[in-house]
C-alpha cells in the first residue's frame, strides 16, 4: 500500500513537471502520449490535481494549464529564497552599473530556471521571466553552470541534446561537439556568452557563483542588444564576474 502511495506521487510529479514556460497547456492525450503511461493513470492524477488546483482545465479546449495552488507554492519558494535574497543588493548595483537586464538563474535538469531579475529603464529588454525556464544549451547562464559539473554529467547533457535539442534561432547551438567546445572555452575563461542564441538581436554575458563548498550553485548575468553589448564588452565581463565574485563571497565562498 505504501510502495503503491509513493508511486502515485511519483506520477502526480511526473504530471506537473511536464508543464513548463515552453509548454504551458497539455490535453490528456498529449500527456498520456509524453509520459507513457495509461489513460486511465493520468486522467485519476489530473482529475484529483485538478480538483486540488494543482490544475486547472479550459472549458473550451478542454487541455490542462497550471493552477492557482501550484502558483502560491512557486511565489512562496522564490520568496523565501536564501539565494535570492542574498544576491538582490548586488544583481541591483550590477543593474546601475551596466544598465543592463540582469538575471539570477541556477540549474534545473536540461534547463535554467530564472531565480529573479532586475530590469533595465532602458529601452529594448531582455523577455525573461522570474519563475520561468530556457534551454541550459541556448543561454549563458546554462553554459557557465554546466561547465563546471562533472564530466559525465557534461557527457550526459551532451547525449540528451543530441536527441532532444532543437534551435530557438539560427544562433542556436545544438550540435554536442560544438557545445563541448563551447564549455571549455567558458571554463577556461571564467565566463561565458551567448550571441542571440536564445533570442535574437541579444547578447548574454554570465559568470558562475560558489558556494562555501567550492559549488557552482547559480549565474548571474547581463542581457542586452546586441549593439550595446559589443560597444562595451569588456566592461560587462569585467562587471558581472565582479557581482558573481561577491554574490560567492556572500555564500560563504572563499577562493
Amino acid at each position: 500500500m505504501a510502495k503503491e502511495q509513493v508511486s502515485s506521487i511519483v506520477r502526480a510529479l511526473q504530471i506537473l513537471e511536464c508543464f513548463t514556460d515552453r509548454e504551458t497547456e497539455w490535453t490528456l492525450k498529449a500527456l498520456v502520449d509524453h509520459l507513457d503511461l495509461p489513460t486511465t493513470t493520468v486522467f485519476r492524477q489530473v482529475s484529483t490535481l485538478t480538483d486540488r488546483q494543482y490544475l486547472e482545465q479550459d472549458p473550451v479546449r478542454k487541455s490542462y494549464r497550471v493552477g492557482p495552488r501550484l502558483l502560491l507554492l512557486a511565489s512562496a519558494i522564490l520568496g523565501q529564497s536564501d539565494l535570492r535574497r542574498a544576491a538582490r543588493p548586488e544583481l541591483e548595483r550590477l543593474s546601475d552599473t551596466v544598465k543592463e537586464t540582469i538575471n539570477l538563474s541556477v540549474l534545473l535538469e536540461h534547463d535554467i530556471f530564472y531565480l529573479d531579475k532586475v530590469e533595465t529603464h532602458r529601452s529594448i529588454v531582455c523577455n525573461t521571466q522570474v519563475g520561468s525556464r530556457a534551454p541550459a544549451y541556448a543561454t549563458a547562464s546554462g553554459k557557465i553552470m554546466l561547465c563546471w559539473q562533472r564530466d559525465s554529467d557534461v557527457e550526459e547533457y551532451c547525449q540528451w541534446m543530441a536527441r532532444k535539442a532543437r534551435p530557438l534561432t539560427d544562433s542556436t547551438i545544438t550540435d554536442p561537439d560544438r557545445f563541448r567546445a563551447e564549455l571549455v572555452q567558458a571554463r577556461t575563461q571564467g565566463y561565458a556568452m551567448d550571441d542571440g542564441e536564445i533570442e535574437v538581436g541579444l547578447i548574454c554575458v554570465a559568470a558562475p557563483i560558489y558556494d562555501m563548498n567550492h559549488k557552482v550553485v547559480a549565474a548571474v548575468s547581463v542581457s542586452g542588444p546586441n549593439y550595446r553589448m559589443r560597444e562595451d564588452q569588456e566592461v560587462m565581463i569585467r562587471e558581472v564576474r565582479q557581482a558573481a565574485e561577491n554574490i560567492s563571497r556572500l555564500l560563504g565562498h572563499r577562493g
